[in-house]
């Protein structure tokens, strides 16, 4: 109960206001990831396979997310990580699973009108998975909850956004090769976010 509360007031500090540093969070995401590159690019193949199809994409996305953001407080804790960490994440597959649907749903709705309401709760709730992986939170509570929080800057939230979304579409470019890189990055640069603005208990 005591951990609900301070999740929901570290929240609502972050609501009211914040400024990030998108060079910062850049760099502490670059430094996760070069102390595993190698299980990140592994696991990032694996990613890669699920999100080609896009029933296994809709069902398994949830916890193949919140495994990018186990993987990164293992190395914000300099703990070593093994392919096996990325996996723990099924532990919670249910709540991931219905966060995943309800979020696929609201951002298909939004982009169904007129697109720009589909890009604000894609970017609205890019915080959603930590709140049920690392606080227990209920799906429907996680959506609300990143909503708040993206929504204290949610221009600069917005910036990082286009930012990685660039480098994506580099990595992509790249024969698509180069997605092995810029997919972990981009996770660990998300964890460095939240970290910043509301933190990892």
């Amino acid at each position: 109960m005591q951990l609900l509360n301070d999740i929901e007031e570290k929240t609502g500090e972050a609501a009211k206001g914040y400024s990030l540093s998108i060079e910062n969070v850049l760099q502490v995401g670059f430094d996760l990831f070069r102390k595993s590159p190698g299980v990140y690019i592994i696991y990032s193949a694996v990613t890669l396979l699920v999100l080609s199809n896009p029933l296994s994409g809709l069902l398994l996305s949830g916890p193949v997310i919140a495994g990018y953001y186990i993987a990164g407080r293992q190395n914000s804790l300099n703990r070593p990580v093994a392919l096996s960490d990325f996996f723990t994440s099924f532990d919670k597959y249910v709540p991931l699973l219905i966060l995943q649907l309800l979020m696929a749903l609201i951002i298909t709705l939004g982009l169904i009108m007129l697109v720009v309401p589909g890009i604000y709760f894609a970017v609205s709730y890019l915080f959603a998975h930590f709140y049920v992986w690392f606080y227990d939170v209920d799906p429907a509570e996680a959506l609300r909850l990143s909503r708040r929080a993206t929504g204290g800057n949610f221009g600069q939230i917005l910036l990082l956004c286009l930012i990685l979304a660039g480098i994506n579409l580099l990595g992509a470019l790249a024969f698509g090769v180069g997605l092995l890189l810029t997919i972990p990055f981009t996770y660990c640069v998300i964890y460095a976010t939240f970290d910043d603005i509301i933190g990892i208990p």
